[in-house]
Parts: C-alpha cells; structure tokens; sequence
C-alpha cells in the first residue's frame, strides 16, 4: 500500500462516517416527535410502533439485494444510489398527511437506507488490514451513533423550534442526506487504486454470477446464521428501547428535551465504547467474549432504563449504551473474518437482515402491548429477555479473532 493510499483510507472513514451519521439522523428523527405526530395524525402507539419498523421492514426486504449490487456493481455507486433515495424520501415524508402516506415513505426512505448500511461496513475490508477491521469498524460506527443521538437532542430542543414543524424537520432532515451524498459523490473511492471523482465497476467476465456465488457461500456457512441471530437479539431491544424511552419518559412527567437527552445518553455512550473495546478486542485476538459478557451485563441495565427515575436512570442509559456500543462494531467487522471480504457485502446484508427483522417487530410489539396493557413495563421485560438470548447466541458463535 501507497503512502497515499494509506492516509486516503483514513478519509474514506471520514466519509463512511458522514454517510452513516445521515442514516442514524434520518431514521430517529422521527421518534422525539411521536406525541406530536399521535395528535396532529390520529396515531396509536401501535400505528407509532409500525411507523419505527417500516425502516427495519425495508432492511428486511432489501439489504440483502443491496448487499449483492455491491459485490457486483462496487460499493461506491451502491452506496450513492441508496444516499439518494433515502435524501429524496426522507424529505417527502414532510408532506405527509395521514398513517398510510407517512408510513409509505418512511418505508421508502428505508430502501435507500438499506441499499447504503450494510455495503459500508465492506470499506473496512477493502482499506484495512485484519487485525485493524474491528478498530475501523467502531470508528465508522460512531457515524450512526453520534446521527441517533443529534436527532434525540436537536429535533426537540432545536430544529422543532426553528423550523416551526415536524413537516419541515423531515424536509430539513432529507436535504442534510442529500447533502452528504454529494459529498461522496465527489470523494469517495472504489479502492485504493482508484482515484476521487471515477466510478469503477468490475468487468461483466469477473462478476458473472458473482451475485448468486456470494449468497449461496453466505447461506451455506452456519456460523453466518449464528451471527445472524446474535444480530437479531442484540437489535431487537436497542430498537424496541430508544424507539419508544422518549414517549415512556414523557409520560412520566419529563419535559420532552430532557426525555431526548436522556434516551440520547444510550447512543452518545455507545461512541466510545465502539472505539475502545474493538482495540481491546483486536489486541486480544478474540471476538466471543466481548459479545456475550457484554450482553448478560445489558441484561441488567435495559431492565432498569426502562422502570427507574432519577439518578438509577441516568446512569442504566449510560451503562446500557456504553455495553452494546461496544458489540455492534466487533459483529459487523466478523462477516469479513468469516467469509472474506469478497463476499462481506452480502454476508453483512444477509446478518443485517436478522437484526432488523427483531427490530421490526420489536417496535410493533411494545407498541402492542403498551396498548393491550396501557403499561410499558411488559415491553420492557421483553426487551430484558431478547438481550438474554443474545448473550447465549454469542456463546455459540464461532471465534473469529486472530
């Protein structure tokens, strides 16, 4: 590798950083508005659950395919392609005017966001030494986190106010993601031979068939559907949890920006633990430990985030985010140690396509039973018992370290 290569690399971290902070921003902007939207719409928490899981629901349906254009077509114009999508429907929801128009775009601003998500993780295996993809991975992940946590804060306390509406906070949010593909537009590079500012595709002899070749490798590793699980029952809660803690908050009596800050903690606190336990764990050479130890400890802290006030429920937010900050990055750097990365697009499509069918249906279910109970304390054993089952899958999976 190049002195220039080598430096351009830490660029296009920058750049995946961007694209993964318009993500995060782009799906949680929604939920600090919920009561607003319940009464401007004529919403229950049940329609709201819904309305969290349509982005999951296009993950479901999409990353995989998206997963194999990358692998055919190069992350690149994957990865523009899905920016785009998600910039022009994220900001359409601005003008919706009931359920059905709000939840068909939020769903099709999920396709863009799942054509992006799970080919960005394959930069890590095209700039990156092994022993450095646990430590790349985290670095890019903050982009997610730090996009989740802006939008708990600023939608309430900032953009709300500024722009007088939650039509116009969608249309803002949608031109920020526009923005930032532009961006990768004019900087992002295929590979580290390539220059900024030139598409690359792989010739049609190289990749024929190679969509279907990098699935069936995929499909017939089953340590790829231990992984898979492991995703499910680590998203699932997450999902369920920051979803919906703001409403839980408020109707405690929290003024809305406090509930904001408060449900923020949890991602501003998954940022440097998604730096630091990946560089322990690549030091170390193992990957298990760091999933399912962490996992049994989450156990504990979401029960609490989510049945405790005061002084217990600040510092539950912070452990809880800091514990599973720490698991996203290492599950998302283990496709390419177990499949390559020839194959990481799909392979991660094919795990991100587990974890957000639980957070699917972990949003439409604490929805549910909220409703069905008119308590959030069944939905928060749920989410309890999803993260005890990830800390068993993990001790299923196989070590990947080095």
């Amino acid at each position: 590798m190049t002195k220039e290569v080598s430096s351009y690399r830490w660029a296009m971290v920058a750049l995946t950083w961007l694209m993964m902070f318009a993500l995060g921003m782009s799906w949680f902007c929604f939920t600090p508005m919920m009561t607003i939207l319940a009464g401007n719409l004529s919403l229950s928490l049940e329609q709201l659950g819904i309305l969290v899981a349509m982005v999951p629901l296009s993950l479901v349906a999409v990353c995989i395919p998206g997963g194999m254009l990358a692998d055919r077509f190069g992350v690149r114009t994957t990865v523009l392609v899905g920016g785009i999508i998600m910039g022009v429907f994220g900001l359409t929801r601005g003008f919706a005017t009931d359920f059905t128009t709000l939840a068909v775009t939020t769903f099709l601003c999920g396709v863009g966001y799942s054509i992006a998500y799970p080919n960005l993780p394959k930069v890590t295996g095209v700039w990156f030494s092994p022993e450095k993809y646990a430590l790349a991975s985290g670095l890019m992940f903050t982009g997610m986190e730090a996009g989740i946590a802006s939008s708990l804060i600023l939608t309430p306390a900032i953009l709300l106010p500024w722009t007088g509406s939650w039509q116009h906070v969608f249309i803002t949010v949608g031109i920020l993601s526009l923005v930032i593909a532009f961006i990768w537009t004019v900087l992002a590079r295929e590979k580290p031979n390539a220059s900024p500012g030139s598409f690359q595709t792989t010739s049609h002899d190289e990749t024929k068939g190679a969509p279907l070749r990098s699935l069936s490798t995929v499909l017939r590793n089953k340590h790829m559907w231990v992984l898979m699980l492991t995703t499910l029952f680590l998203l699932a809660p997450q999902i369920g949890l920051l979803g919906f803690l703001p409403t839980m908050l408020t109707s405690k009596g929290f003024e809305p920006t406090t509930a904001g800050l408060i449900t923020s903690m949890i991602s501003w606190c998954m940022i440097p633990s998604s730096l630091v336990i990946p560089f322990i764990s690549d030091r170390a050479g193992r990957r298990k430990p760091f999933i399912w130890v962490t996992s049994l400890a989450a156990t504990a802290t979401i029960y609490f985030a989510g049945t405790t006030t005061g002084m217990f429920l600040w510092v539950s937010v912070i452990l809880y985010g800091f514990l599973i900050g720490s698991m996203a990055p290492i599950v998302l750097a283990m496709p390419v140690e177990l499949v390559g990365a020839e194959y990481s697009a799909t392979a991660g499509g094919f795990i991100l396509v587990g974890g957000y069918i639980g957070a699917m249906i972990a949003p439409w279910l604490v929805g549910y039973l909220s409703t069905a109970t008119h308590s959030f304390l069944p939905a928060v054993i749920m989410c309890t018992v999803m993260t005890g089952i990830d800390a068993i899958c993990g001790l299923a999976l196989k070590e990947t370290g080095s």
